[in-house]
């Protein structure tokens, strides 16, 4: 079971509660987020008063086209969910490293955990 708490037989969600879905949150955590760079992605960080985290994604058109950008998306939304509460109440604003070759969920993830000062798993 995921840090969401959903039953195996269903996916796992990605509430509306759990994303940046306003301008003004995306701003917020543009201009004011502790910026980290990995190995994959870019993300800055901000604490927030909710008590849960929340993922934002920014994919620009030159990243590449659809399915790139949606492939990359759909890791980070992904590795949101694996580490679900763990990553504590902050926002997340997720984007792709400029010149990123192929992206892979064990970088985006180990990314996050960076960013939220998680340490990496002892595996």
């Amino acid at each position: 079971m995921n840090s969401f708490s959903t039953p195996p037989d269903r996916p796992a969600p990605y509430p509306k509660w759990a994303r940046l879905r306003k301008d003004r949150d995306f701003l917020a955590v543009r201009n004011r987020g502790r910026r980290v760079t990995g190995s994959q992605c870019q993300v800055r960080v901000v604490q927030n008063e909710l008590g849960r985290p929340r993922l934002g994604l920014a994919t620009p058109k030159k990243y590449g086209n659809a399915v790139r950008r949606n492939r990359f998306r759909r890791l980070a939304r992904t590795a949101f969910r694996l580490l679900g509460r763990s990553l504590g109440a902050r926002d997340l604003l997720v984007e792709p490293r400029r010149g990123l070759g192929e992206p892979s969920l064990e970088g985006i993830l180990q990314d996050l955990r960076a960013a939220a000062g998680i340490p990496k798993d002892p595996a």
